[in-house]
């Protein structure tokens, strides 16, 4: 199935992006560590509530809990809102928080994912590229006549190893690859236009068969 091996292939992808990214995520956690810290120590004894009446920042864990949701903006701005009741200025300390964690942190988590899973898709189609070819090389190895000193491919051992790979295609579609594949036209085809058969087999031909009274009526 083509869209299971696009699915493998985009888990190997994030499996091998997820360590290089492992620093930065690190780093962008150990800068909520400091701002959680920070928060707990200015409004832990402030006795100030959140709106729905829960103890505001009084112990880490949830400081820390809430500075991470607020990377999300999905408690922005009702987190700000007791502090900034009390005293407006405290407003500043959650602005930084924001530009620092949500616009600039943020922004450098994203590229650093993109760049490196950009990265290793590039290094897995090259890797499937090569697979490729080295199994095209050995499948023309397998096969090869030497005629006049050239390693080259009959087409009497073409049409066979198209008959077993595709047994439901007609000998005009045989005939038709071997017309392609044949570029200089000289009854051989050599190793860099072996390669190329690959490519002419993913496009899809339709045949037009003759229906039962052309094949018995002509």
């Amino acid at each position: 199935i083509p869209e299971g091996r696009q699915i493998r292939r985009a888990f190997r992808n994030i499996r091998r992006t997820i360590p290089e990214i492992a620093s930065v995520l690190i780093l962008f956690l150990l800068v909520i560590f400091l701002f959680a810290m920070m928060f707990y120590k200015l409004f832990k004894d402030k006795g100030m509530t959140k709106v729905e009446g829960t103890p505001y920042f009084q112990n880490f864990f949830d400081s820390y809990w809430d500075l991470y949701v607020l990377v999300t903006t999905a408690n922005s701005p009702d987190i700000m809102m007791p502090a900034y009741d009390q005293y407006a200025f405290y407003s500043i300390f959650f602005i930084v928080f924001e530009v620092v964690c949500v616009y600039i942190f943020m922004s450098i988590f994203l590229a650093v994912v993109y760049n490196n899973y950009r990265k290793n898709l590039k290094t897995e189609v090259k890797e499937a590229i090569q697979r490729k070819r080295n199994l095209i090389d050995q499948a023309f190895d397998m096969m090869k006549s030497d005629v006049f000193g050239r390693e080259v491919i009959i087409q009497g051992d073409f049409n066979q190893l198209l008959k077993k790979a595709m047994p439901n295609k007609s000998e005009q579609y045989f005939k038709i690859l071997w017309v392609v594949l044949d570029v200089d036209n000289n009854g051989y085809i050599d190793r860099q236009e072996f390669h190329n058969l690959p490519d002419l087999m993913n496009i899809k031909i339709t045949e037009v068969k003759p229906n039962l009274f052309e094949r018995f009526i002509p």
